[in-house]
């Protein structure tokens, strides 16, 4: 008997047929009837696609925006809705892999294991799932496939969530609508000592926040934010670290950054957190 699979996908400013994943997605939901899909919609202006009318499909438009955390909290309802067994997140720059999804339809749950993550490539090299146990940066290390009880961060697009592990969390933390989510919700799943199994399946996704050359103000302000929060109220042993990471990031903006906003926040943020030490 195969899994129920909801996935959920969070829309902004783009039309649901243009996303790579679309067709994938059109012929599974018309031809199987365990997988669901929940499309909530943050773009300003409503829209429509003759999956719409599907009855294994639920579209949301919040003219709102407000992030990924109510997004997928809304997926977590409709999984319970259906009676769901598992809930996948996909990002609208995702393309997912048909063996993957076939995976998650047809593999035994195991209780052990919080989540189940794909390994995920950007312009050519990994960017997903990294060890969380130490600060993550460029010289963190990378996991292969295999189930581990060490500390790993994936990020959102992609992450097989079972419905135990939603049950346990509850819901996705609101203090991080859009930035860190990731990181929290892997943490949260190593508190309640649940593993996370790295599938052999590999997904490719666009990540623009790797480059602060094309990320705006309002965007990294989003981000810097949500990155302190998660170190000072969770993942407090690597405050210090995020520190000191933040000045020499600085240092590093300084010189290959034009955007002078950034680098200039960046040391502040860095100043604020030396005098709350």
């Amino acid at each position: 008997m195969e899994n129920k699979v909801v996935i959920t996908i969070v829309l902004y400013r783009t039309n649901f047929s243009q996303t790579p994943s679309y067709n994938l997605l059109k012929n599974y939901i018309v031809e199987k009837k365990s997988v669901y899909l929940l499309l909530y919609d943050n773009s300003d202006k409503a829209q429509d696609n003759e999956l719409f009318d599907q009855e294994n499909v639920c579209y949301i438009h919040d003219e709102t925006n407000p992030g990924l955390a109510k997004a997928y909290n809304a997926g977590n309802r409709y999984l319970t809705e259906v009676k769901g067994d598992i809930m996948l997140l996909l990002d609208q720059d995702t393309l997912l892999d048909e063996r993957y999804l076939e995976k998650l339809l047809c593999m035994s749950l195991d209780i052990a294991i919080g989540a189940y993550v794909p390994i995920v490539s950007s312009h050519g090299r990994q960017i997903s799932p990294v060890f969380s146990d130490k600060y993550i940066g460029r010289q963190s290390e990378l996991p292969t496939s295999g189930s581990y009880s060490k500390m790993i961060m994936s990020i959102n697009s992609g992450t097989a969530l079972p419905k135990e592990t939603l049950k346990s969390i509850g819901m996705f933390n609101l203090d991080f609508p859009l930035d860190f989510l990731d990181h929290w919700l892997f943490w949260k799943i190593y508190q309640l000592h649940k593993k996370v199994c790295v599938l052999d399946y590999h997904l490719e996704h666009d990540l623009s926040v790797l480059d602060y050359r094309r990320v705006n103000s309002q965007r990294y302000e989003s981000i810097i934010r949500a990155e302190t929060l998660f170190y000072q109220k969770y993942d407090q042993d690597k405050l210090l670290v995020h520190r000191k990471h933040l000045f020499l990031r600085t240092i590093k903006q300084f010189l290959r950054v034009k955007n002078r906003k950034i680098w200039r926040r960046t040391f502040l943020e860095y100043r604020s957190l030396m005098k709350g030490k």
